[in-house]
Parts: structure tokens; C-alpha cells; sequence
């Protein structure tokens, strides 16, 4: 019985341990959707201790954490340091078998601090000395972080608003070897039947210098936003989360009546929203064309669904789920709407809803024409699905309905600065998976071609789709 970290982890077969170890291990990382904070990155403050690392804002450990009765205080509370915190879920890590949880935080020992042995309640103070003392030997940082993992690039997400200091900061800090860019994340200016959205709209009429009083004036303030993040960091990146979102056309007398309702905070019906946000989208994906960004579309979000706790704690504290509300069809006639005024910009379906992965990498297939590859494309097995179970099931299920060998490979959209072997845990499932097919002899093209495809899975589709020079 194993005691201690393996590196032939996922790798079952001889054939994909050799992709892995020959083609896709050293490939560097670009990890084109993570919430990163840009302050951090640039301040590059060393870090306290593996608690701090593991526990400051990861909601994967978080919700664990819950489950298992552990008071708030030990998880997001502020009056318990984080070796307390470590301590606590030093606890329940043994218990997490199965979990994804348990892999990435053995990854972590493993490539970050060089420990392959598991942590658990007996040794959790031997090990939490030991990385601490590593964390201060070595100055480990966030770029200390990201150089170690050979990352080459990393996306973080920002708001229209923000004015992106940082980002123009680092753009003058030759120090730093990683490129950082942001990704445009225009989720508030879709949200009209929140109650913060005329508060919001008045902030994005600050950032652009644009009266929004209409929903043209709206777009319009976004396209100069848009503009700006391109300008200032190189970005071809925008970000969209889409809980809850049915198709539903309108003119644009009935936009800019919806839109005057939410403005003076009147009630907005369903159906006005689904306009509303259909008319927002379809806009939106006109401005990435004409601008030349790619258009992420994270469906299936279920946000704050324990409304009680989102009161006590906060919002992004782990209470986000799955939903299977959103049909295909109605992202199917987003697409249809773009592509019929030829402005259907690279567009990549992330699926939250395990069950309708296939029908996203139909849908997506259906929409690629002209001479770019993969236009639309079937994204990442994504958040929930981010581990070895979910990578492999949408590899075999997709890879029969649209060429695998043509995705832009895994991210982490993680806040953690540790979280990039989660890139390599995808690398090995995928290699795993090619091995497979090589030995049960459903592939035969030969060692020269595959490895060809590994590598684009890992690195090159990412960096030619996204134009990263």
C-alpha cells in the first residue's frame, strides 16, 4: 500500500507514462483564467506560512471544511491565525479520499516544498515547521510561485471599473518574468434586476467618462473600457459568468425601457430580464469581434444558494453551485444571432452541468467556419468538474464529437498561487487517456503526431487562439 506520493500518479499504462514524462511534463504554463488579485502579484509580499497559502481563499477547501462541522472561525474567520486554521484542516485532509482536494494538496507538497508524504493530524506541526521554514529560505512570493511553475503567462479578472493599477504598474517591472493580463468581466452591467445595479452604472459612468443614460450609452461605455484593458495590458480576454440565461429578442425601444426600470430601481420582471440579458450579450460578443477578444461563457452558475450564511460571511465564500437552467438552446441562438451579421467572435462554452457536456461540443462545432480553428470550442472541465473524474469523463465523451486535439488546455480558475498543478494533474489524465487509446489500438498515427497534439493541448492552442506573441 502506497505511504507516499507516486509520480506515475494517473499515469496507468506505459504508453501514456512516456507522453507524459517525454512531451507534456516540462511544457511552461499559460493559465488564461485565474481571480488572482494584481496587487498581490505586484506588492510580491512573502508568505506567512502553508496556512496562509492553503487557506486564505480557497473556497474547494472551504466547503470541505463546513461539512465536516469545523466552526467558521477555523475557516474564514479573523480572530483564528492560520496555523490554527491548518491545523484544523490538517484534520480532516486523511478523510478526504477520493476528493480532488487530497491530490492537489499532495501535488503541492510535493513540487512546491519537495514532501511526498501524506499530511494528516500526526504530522500536520512537523510539516507546517518545515514549509515555513522553506517559505522564508527560499522568499517564497507570488512570483517566486508562478517562476517556479514555469508559468508564462497568467489572466487574471477585473471588472470594467477598475482602473487597473496594477496591471500598469507591472507592465514597467522588468522583474517580472511572468506576463500578466487581465480578463474583462463585464457580469454587474448584465445584472439588472440586482438592487446594486444603478449604483453600478453611475461607478461605470465614472470609469469611462460617458453620461450612461440608455443602453447605447451603456455599450457604448463598456466598448471604451474595453478598449483601455486592450490598451493597457495586451489583453484579448473577456469573462462571462451566465447563471440562469434564456434567449428572448426584443427591440430596442423595449432595451432601453427595461433599462430606464432598472436604473431608478423599478422591479424587473423575468422575462424583461431575459431580454434585457440577451440583448446585453449579443452586444457584447459584437464588441469582442470588433475588438478581437476571445468570449468565455461560464454557464450553469447557481451563485449564493445558502442565502443565510452569503449574509453572515460574505458573497464568493464557497455557497456557489451547479444549475442546469441555462438550455443550449439559448446559447445556441446567441451564437446564431452573432454569426448572421458576421460578427460571431472566438468563443469558448464552459459547462457547468456534467450532463450536457456532449450537447455544448455539438453546439460548438456547429459554429466553426472560415479559417480559424476551433472558433467555438467545448472550454476546460471547469470548476466543479476541475479534477481527474471530471477531466476524464469530458475528454471521453467530447473528444467523440469535437477534436480534442484542438482545445486550449486546462486553467486553474483558482486564487491560490500553489494551484498550478492542477494543470499538470489535467496533463496527466489527457496523456493517460492517449495511451489508452494507443494500446487498445484505436489510434495508430504514430509517436511524431501525438506528440504534436500533446503539445498544442498543453501550451500552443492556448497561445495561438488567444494571439499570446
Amino acid at each position: 500500500m502506497n505511504t507516499c506520493f507516486h509520480e506515475e500518479l494517473y499515469l496507468t499504462n506505459e504508453t501514456g507514462r512516456m507522453l507524459y514524462h517525454k512531451y507534456a511534463e516540462s511544457m511552461p504554463i499559460i493559465d488564461y483564467h485565474c481571480h488572482l488579485l494584481p496587487r498581490d502579484i505586484y506588492e510580491n509580499r512573502q508568505f506567512e506560512d502553508l496556512g496562509e497559502m492553503w487557506l486564505s481563499g480557497d473556497h474547494y477547501k472551504w466547503r470541505a471544511m463546513r461539512t465536516f462541522g469545523i466552526e467558521e472561525k477555523y475557516i474564514t474567520g479573523g480572530e483564528t491565525t492560520y496555523y490554527e486554521k491548518y491545523l484544523k484542516f490538517a484534520e480532516i485532509l486523511p478523510q478526504l479520499i477520493g476528493n480532488p482536494i487530497y491530490i492537489w494538496c499532495a501535488l503541492e507538497l510535493k513540487r512546491f516544498f519537495g514532501i511526498d508524504k501524506p499530511l494528516g493530524p500526526a504530522n500536520a506541526k512537523e510539516i507546517y515547521d518545515t514549509t515555513k521554514q522553506m517559505i522564508a529560505k527560499l522568499n517564497m512570493t507570488p512570483r517566486w510561485c508562478m517562476d517556479h511553475a514555469n508559468v508564462e503567462l497568467v489572466s487574471t479578472t477585473e471588472d470594467p471599473i477598475d482602473d487597473l493599477r496594477y496591471h500598469i504598474a507591472m507592465n514597467d517591472d522588468p522583474s517580472l518574468k511572468t506576463r500578466v493580463i487581465t480578463a474583462f468581466r463585464p457580469d454587474k452591467a448584465m445584472f439588472a434586476a440586482e438592487k446594486s445595479f444603478s449604483s453600478y452604472i453611475k461607478s461605470l459612468s465614472d470609469a469611462s467618462g460617458i453620461n450612461i443614460n440608455s443602453f447605447e450609452a451603456l455599450i457604448k461605455a463598456l466598448e471604451a473600457r474595453l478598449k483601455f484593458f486592450k490598451d493597457t495590458t495586451g489583453t484579448t480576454v473577456s469573462d462571462h459568468g451566465i447563471p440562469d440565461f434564456t434567449w428572448e429578442s426584443s427591440s430596442e425601444e423595449e432595451i432601453n425601457r427595461i433599462f430606464d426600470k432598472a436604473l431608478i430601481g423599478e422591479t424587473i420582471t423575468k422575462s424583461e430580464d431575459n431580454r434585457y440579458r440577451s440583448a446585453f450579450l449579443l452586444e457584447m460578443g459584437k464588441l469582442y469581434c470588433n475588438y478581437g477578444y476571445v468570449m468565455q461563457l461560464h454557464i450553469g452558475t447557481y451563485l449564493n444558494a445558502n442565502r443565510r450564511y452569503v449574509k453572515e460571511i460574505g458573497p464568493s465564500t464557497g455557497f456557489d453551485c451547479a444549475d442546469d437552467s441555462t438550455k443550449v438552446q439559448s446559447v445556441g441562438e446567441l451564437l446564431n444571432r452573432l454569426n448572421e451579421i458576421d460578427l460571431l467572435p472566438k468563443t469558448i462554452l464552459y459547462c457547468l452541468d456534467g450532463t450536457n457536456t456532449e450537447n455544448y461540443a455539438i453546439l460548438a462545432a456547429g459554429f466553426c467556419e472560415k479559417a480559424t480553428r476551433a472558433k467555438v470550442q467545448l472550454g476546460a472541465p471547469w470548476w466543479f468538474h476541475d479534477q481527474s473524474y471530471g477531466i476524464e469523463r469530458q475528454l471521453k465523451a467530447a473528444a467523440n464529437l469535437y477534436p480534442v486535439s484542438l482545445s486550449v488546455g486546462m486553467l486553474t480558475d483558482s486564487r491560490s498561487f500553489l494551484s498550478y498543478p492542477r494543470h499538470e494533474l489535467y496533463r496527466r489524465v489527457l496523456c493517460n487517456y492517449f495511451g489508452e487509446l494507443v494500446e487498445r489500438g484505436e489510434y495508430f498515427g504514430g509517436e511524431e503526431e501525438l506528440s504534436k497534439t500533446i503539445q498544442n493541448i498543453c501550451y500552443y492552442n492556448a497561445k495561438e487562439y488567444f494571439g499570446f506573441s
